[in-house]
């Protein structure tokens, strides 16, 4: 009996000392190297999924940013677009000296010496150098729209003031070559130094650029405006408007792409007297532009690129038709933008957009 206890103590003796030397032991190589096999295996698909992750956002970070930037844009556009002529004369009765407006905008003069009239809004066609775009040669387009200011003048308190035109006298002519106008009221308050106003009268209408006011109840059109737009004396076309007559401020916008691809809201004159009398303030509004195209639907169902260009559609020369200009019903907006960003295989980031937008104040019908 003390024998096979012996046995069995000497026994649990090895097996004890054999786990021992087993677990002294560690991993042997074989087993290390499946390890970091594994591992290697793991953190590589770890890595990858990342790597996908990181370019998926990139991707859908770069792209929302363009899709924000360019639909802010249009709307824009097509807050203007619905704007145009609200309060502005049609059929091209405004006046200006001739090639006054062309020049302001940079679109191609007329062919005569007589004034020009001026519409709600003004196509250019391809009158932007673009040097953004991978098109060698690419021209961007612009438009202009006009319409009263709602801020102007306001008749009643709250939400329910309303803006109305200021009656004014006829224009006279000061011995020192200025034009004035005196409003009915006696007042020059609502008025404001630089800013664009549309007098209207028997006689059809003209816009004027404020220089200053005199006392409390003149305001006065000097030549050498920040726009170039008065014409003083009795030849001007401010003199030419006859009585009852009115006047109203006016917005004038412009859309277009600079050369490095911004596109680019541009509101002329209309600052505060305490801000500096600058000619435009430029708001930009998408970068990396390689393309800006509009079109005009007319009331006939006309689709063209410039609809006062005439048949042959060079702006310019004798056949420009700009009585076209009042028969737009719907403006077709295109925007291509490319990003300096690029994805994963080195391409930059695309977007194109295009809007089609009612020119309601312009003889549209929703029915």
């Amino acid at each position: 009996m003390q024998l096979w206890r012996s046995n069995t103590l000497n026994t649990a003796n090895v097996l004890f000392k054999a786990s021992r030397v087993r677990k002294d032991a560690g991993f042997s190589l074989l087993e290390l190297m499946i390890s970091l096999v594994l591992f290697a295996v793991v953190s590589g698909t770890v890595f990858g999924l990342l790597q996908v992750a990181r370019q998926s956002r990139s991707v859908i970070s770069e792209n929302s940013g363009l899709n924000r930037n360019v639909r802010v844009a249009l709307n824009l556009i097509g807050r203007d677009t619905y704007n145009a002529g609200y309060g502005y004369p049609l059929r091209n009765t405004v006046v200006l000296p001739d090639n006054r407006i062309s020049t302001l905008l940079g679109i191609p003069n007329d062919f005569d010496t007589t004034r020009d009239t001026v519409a709600p809004i003004i196509a250019g066609n391809e009158v932007r150098p673009n040097t953004h775009s991978t098109v060698a040669n690419t021209r961007t387009d612009q438009i202009t729209f006009l319409f009263k200011d709602t801020t102007f003048n306001l008749v009643g308190t709250g939400d329910a003031a309303v803006s109305q035109p200021l009656n004014i006298n006829a224009a006279t002519t000061t011995s020192t070559g200025i034009d004035e106008i005196v409003p009915l009221s006696g007042s020059n308050a609502a008025c404001r130094v630089n800013d664009i106003y549309l007098i209207t009268g028997n006689t059809g209408s003209t816009l004027g650029v404020a220089t200053a006011l005199s006392g409390t109840n003149r305001v006065q059109f000097a030549n050498g405006d920040v726009l170039g737009f008065n014409q003083t004396g009795t030849s001007g076309p401010l003199r030419q408007i006859t009585v009852p007559a009115s006047m109203q401020r006016v917005i004038l916008v412009t859309y277009f792409v600079t050369a490095d691809g911004t596109l680019t809201r541009r509101e002329y004159a209309n600052r505060p007297p305490v801000l500096p009398a600058f000619a435009f303030v430029d708001q930009p509004l998408v970068y990396g532009v390689e393309n800006f195209q509009v079109q005009y639907i007319l009331d006939d169902g006309t689709l063209t690129d410039n609809p006062s260009a005439g048949p042959n559609g060079i702006p310019g020369d004798e056949d420009d038709t700009p009585t076209n200009l009042a028969a737009v019903r719907q403006i077709r907006v295109s925007i291509s933008v490319r990003s300096i960003e690029r994805n994963a295989a080195g391409e930059p980031f695309k977007l194109s957009m295009t809007s089609t937008f009612s020119t309601r104040n312009l003889g549209y019908d929703a029915n």
